[in-house]
């Protein structure tokens, strides 16, 4: 009776040779998914990284169809090896990378919340009644909002080893030539926390005014009493930094990322034949800070397609003016050539204009109380939805939503500008008309 023939993939018998350079070589036979021999070979110093090399090169030539899978057992392990193909995701039929910060946020939320609370779990043990507690433990002890970000990480990262083939669990379960493996992602069955509802945010002139003028002539005088020397905060930035985002309705980093040349103007004849000057803006970046690149200019805002132009008011008009005309152009400091830069020539971090709001809402707070304004919720994102509910109630939320580059109506609506209340007018006309009469 002949021997049986090896199944496809799998190595034959092994042999080592030493040459006379002293490296070790691994030698053996296996079958790709066609069925034909191949035989590679892998060297290593020793016949354990000889062996492992011969494995990759086995591997590589049976084709991805017969690779052999590392073996993962616990949530950290899939974390850890779900990340670092989220990173580095080799796939050619991948056309969209995932965006680096965007990883960087899915890393942040596997170290604060899943590793410290699941990652020595099996992943066989991790149940979607399991997952569902985790979560609900998240949610309870941060909020709703951590709850679903920790849901969606894991629901990736469970994506990605069914995927893979990575593990066995208990309930839906498929047997494949690695073993048992799920075909139902348990976090999908957790259930999802209700959002808390959204807070609308609205200014009118006259509280801008005043949160203007708090900035502007206030906060130096009162700063200057309390700290005679020492660094101050950057009120000029403050102030330009609030007309520019009134006047774009754009994100946190967005007016950050304002380059020399996406500023233009344009002269505008009145109807009384004098002429006014026009600015407008190409809204198409955005300042990012990773891990690995530290600050640098994203050429594009949040999503592809939300580049467009915006026509400034004539406030941010004005800005938009000095900053152009003070401009001095620095490849070496300022690369991107943005307008908004520190005092070395730098590009600004956003997070630095962020803290100076938190800062005059700390100092100011029973001021603005005292005008009606939500200290809690002046913040630059409460800002660019007082800008959509102005337009929306001016202009119409098209408009609005055209204006913050939103994709689909609902967003605008869902998230920014408050719906009008319906009013229905052509009904009662119709309803005249077929029973005109019944009360005579």
């Amino acid at each position: 009776m002949g021997r049986p023939k090896r199944a496809l993939g799998e190595l034959g018998k092994v042999t080592f040779t030493v040459e006379p350079k002293g490296l070790v070589v691994a030698r053996a036979r296996v079958y790709d998914g066609g069925g034909h021999e191949r035989r590679p070979s892998g060297s290593g110093a020793t016949e354990e990284q000889a062996l492992a090399a011969l494995q990759a090169a086995a591997d590589a030539a049976v084709g991805r169809v017969l690779v052999r899978r590392k073996p993962l057992t616990t949530v950290a392990e899939l974390a850890t090896a779900w990340l670092k193909t989220a990173y580095h995701d080799d796939d050619p039929r991948v056309l969209r990378q995932r965006r680096e910060q965007t990883v960087d946020g899915y890393a942040s939320v596997v170290r604060a919340h899943v590793i410290p609370r699941a990652g020595a779990v099996a992943i066989a043990d991790l149940t979607a009644d399991r997952a569902d507690g985790l979560l609900m433990d998240v949610a309870r002890e941060t909020s709703v909002t951590t709850s679903n970000k920790v849901r969606n990480v894991m629901s990736l990262m469970f994506d990605w080893a069914i995927q893979q083939g990575h593990f066995s669990a208990p309930g839906s379960i498929q047997s494949t030539r690695y073993g048992a493996v799920v075909v139902a992602n348990p976090i999908r069955a957790t259930r999802r926390a209700d959002e808390p509802h959204t807070v609308y945010f609205e200014l009118d002139a006259a509280q801008v005014r005043c949160i203007l003028h708090l900035i502007r002539d206030e906060w130096p005088a009162r700063h200057r009493a309390r700290y005679p020397v020492g660094r101050r905060p950057n009120f000029k930035l403050l102030n330009e930094y609030i007309l520019i985002t009134l006047g774009t309705s754009g994100r946190t980093a967005e007016p950050m990322a304002i380059r020399f040349q996406d500023v233009r103007f344009e002269a505008s004849e009145q109807p009384d034949g004098s002429l006014t000057m026009e600015a407008f803006v190409w809204v198409g970046g955005t300042m990012v800070r990773t891990k690995s690149r530290g600050l640098f200019r994203q050429n594009s805002p949040k999503a592809e397609r939300q580049k467009r132009w915006v026509r400034v008011p004539k406030f941010a008009a004005k800005v938009l003016s000095d900053l152009v005309a003070n401009h001095v152009p620095d490849p070496d400091r300022n690369p991107y050539d943005v307008l908004f830069t520190t005092e070395r020539g730098r590009p600004r971090d956003p997070s630095a204009v962020g803290e100076l709001l938190r800062m005059f809402r700390r100092e100011f707070e029973p001021e603005l109380t005292a005008i009606g304004v939500d200290v809690e919720h002046l913040t630059f994102r409460g800002l660019r939805k007082a800008v959509a509910a102005a337009v929306s109630d001016t202009a119409g939320v098209e408009v609005a939503r055209d204006l913050l580059g939103h994709s689909d109506i609902a967003i605008t609506e869902g998230h920014y500008a408050k719906r009008p209340e319906l009013i229905v007018e052509a009904a009662a006309d119709a309803l005249d008309e077929v029973f005109a009469g019944i009360d005579a």
